[in-house]
């Protein structure tokens, strides 16, 4: 089976926090107890401007939680790629926690034990989407087989968001933000010409004296 994952547009995210309410719902988490968190960000092509970037397992090819576990109570399913804490043999040391380097392991104090994103492996067993997934207002979520979800961005011409800044080669993907388009008009400037009568310039309608680049 394919490697499953998660893509989040970041264009299309608006911050809401549906994600984290219907994931705390549908898992029962406790007071403070997360699998995935809104974080706001300076944009890095713009830092005049903000961004909302949705933080989660990234479902790692080599997973650095499942090598601190002296325990051995974290694997990497081979039917879909999806990292496991066996709630039965966690020791609540929190090893994974800290080795984490993307900060999205979480910990339920209440059992002592580890807890992260599964891409709800319960709801998906029943043919249902992940609760993040199914609750997006602005359908900035999707998930699938990654090498599909990395396919479909290429055909739309989006770019990717490169997070494997530490060599575990994560899953989940990350749409870039779309260029805006400036209006440029007819001259060269950027502003429209003095001329506002409604002919626009050289009697031409308003909309044909500028160009979108």
């Amino acid at each position: 089976m394919p490697q499953l994952a998660l893509m989040i547009d970041l264009a299309r995210c608006i911050g809401c926090g549906s994600c984290e309410a219907a994931c705390k719902l549908e898992h029962h988490l406790g007071p403070g107890q997360f699998r995935t968190r809104i974080l706001t960000l300076v944009r890095p092509d713009d830092p005049e401007r903000l961004e909302f970037v949705k933080s989660v397992c990234q479902q790692c090819e080599r997973p650095a939680c499942m090598r601190a576990c002296g325990a051995g109570a974290i694997t990497k399913r081979e039917s879909d790629g999806i990292v496991l804490v066996d709630r039965e043999r966690c020791t609540g040391c929190q090893e994974c926690v800290r080795a984490c380097p993307y900060g999205v392991m979480s910990f339920d104090p209440r059992y002592q034990r580890a807890d992260k994103c599964t891409l709800c492996v319960e709801r998906r067993d029943v043919g249902l989407a992940p609760a993040c997934a199914s609750v997006c207002p602005g359908h900035a979520i999707s998930w699938g087989p990654v090498d599909e979800l990395r396919r479909g961005a290429e055909a739309d011409g989006r770019g990717q968001r490169a997070v494997d800044h530490f060599g575990l080669v994560p899953s989940t993907v990350y749409l870039e933000h779309i260029p805006a388009k400036v209006p440029v008009y007819l001259g060269g400037g950027l502003c429209p010409p003095s001329d506002t009568s409604p002919h626009g310039l050289r009697g031409q309608s308003p909309r044909s004296n500028r160009r979108e680049v």
